[in-house]
């Protein structure tokens, strides 16, 4: 009798050759002939990386003002990648900004003034941070409504220069003149270089919470978590450092890092910006009705009429 040559296994055939064929694209993609063979195909993103396979490491910022990227579907309506996204509140209105914020030091004291005249309406309120839950009560970076941009992509093309962006609206590459820090930082998209620089919230999301946003309807929250006159580039480290920005126990939390007449309220290392800093964080609170504690107003006075004079 004949012997046979054994069962066939079609099915594990099948997943090993396809097996084989994913490794493959995953070297491809890993190597330079990648872009060249997906600019004459035509298949793919000729731009895209090992990082792209995994992009929610390189999309998330580890720092206490971040905020997760969603992926809900972009909407026709919304703005351009260089026009950050500032969704619209059904409810209520979303407060339009005053003027431009300056990103840079500005040294103008008519600026200063008039936050200072902006305070007399700022109410003084405990903070409340009780039951903050970023995700959930802020949800994540919106939409632009061009490819796979989101806002954080949106304020990197507004405060960097010489942007570089990839066929799905995202910034790949840029240099920032950071305005916490007063350094140039070079911007490269990456899952080890992209937290280089942050997306800061200048009056952070938990001190929003504490100083009215949690009584706010959701629309509203998510709205200013993607204002691009709250947000600003910035130095990834001094984001980090910075934290909530605000001590709501009065502890003079930032006394010894800042040591000014403000040591409840953080303040960038770039000396030539903190009055420009401190008077966006007063227009913020302005424009969205945002309370501030006893300490943190008197504090927040004293040093803008202190810019002002000088």
């Amino acid at each position: 009798m004949a012997r046979g040559t054994g069962p066939k296994h079609p099915i594990m055939d099948g997943v090993v050759v396809c097996l084989l064929i994913l490794m493959c694209a995953i070297l491809l993609v890993a190597t330079p002939a990648w872009r060249t063979f997906s600019e004459t195909t035509g298949i793919g993103d000729p731009n895209a990386g090992l990082s792209d396979l995994w992009p929610q490491h390189e999309r998330l910022e580890h720092n206490p003002d971040a905020v997760t990227i969603p992926t809900p579907a972009p909407s026709a309506s919304t703005p351009a990648p260089d026009r950050p996204a500032t969704p619209a509140t059904p409810s209520e209105p979303t407060p339009e900004p005053s003027q431009t914020q300056p990103r840079q030091p500005s040294g103008d004291k008519a600026v200063y003034r008039q936050a200072l005249h902006l305070l007399d309406t700022v109410p003084v309120a405990k903070a409340r941070p009780g039951g903050y839950d970023r995700e959930t009560q802020f949800g994540g970076w919106q939409p632009t409504g061009c490819g796979q941009a989101t806002t954080r992509d949106a304020i990197l093309a507004r405060d960097l220069t010489g942007v570089a962006r990839d066929r799905q609206c995202r910034v790949t590459a840029g240099m920032l003149h950071d305005p916490y820090t007063g350094r140039d930082i070079t911007f490269t998209r990456g899952r080890t270089t992209s937290a280089k620089v942050q997306i800061d919230h200048v009056v952070a999301l938990l001190d929003a919470y504490a100083s009215g946003a949690r009584d706010w309807p959701q629309a509203k929250r998510v709205a200013y978590a993607n204002s691009a006159d709250v947000l600003v580039a910035s130095d990834g480290p001094a984001n980090m450092a910075k934290g909530v920005g605000v001590d709501f126990n009065g502890t003079a939390r930032y006394r010894s890092a800042s040591n000014t007449v403000a040591p409840d309220i953080w303040l960038p290392d770039n000396t030539a910006y903190q009055c420009d800093y401190m008077a966006h964080r007063a227009r913020i609170k302005h424009d969205w009705a945002l309370s501030m504690t006893a300490r943190e107003k008197q504090q927040t006075v004293t040093f803008l009429a202190q810019c002002a004079a000088e």
